[in-house]
């Protein structure tokens, strides 16, 4: 995953807001078994501002329906095509392009 995000241009900061302040993207991983509206509302809490993309661990159509209705603009199942997940982070943040490197434009 870390590759389809430097493949972006997105860096990681886990749990820490960035310099100059704000995300422009959360990702917000609820583990197996864990409820999606705490996860939801701590990242906003954290990140008011940024679009918030769930990911959740297995490819269940009700987990992504719920963390659609509960407020997140996207949801990726994970063991689920990379590409699935550069489409929603593109569709989010339209000025993404990839580099012709492959790294951070």
């Amino acid at each position: 995953m870390s590759d389809v995000l430097a493949d972006l241009g997105i860096a990681l900061a886990p749990s820490e807001e960035p310099a100059g302040g704000g995300w422009d993207v959360v990702l917000a991983h609820v583990e197996r078994g864990a409820a999606i509206l705490p996860v939801l509302q701590r990242a906003r809490a954290q990140a008011a501002q940024a679009p918030v993309l769930i990911l959740v661990p297995f490819s269940d159509e009700r987990l992504v329906q719920l963390a659609l209705r509960l407020g997140a603009r996207g949801c990726f199942a994970l063991g689920s095509p990379l590409q699935e997940l550069r489409d929603m982070l593109r569709a989010e943040l339209p000025v993404l392009t990839p580099s012709p490197s492959g790294g951070a434009p």
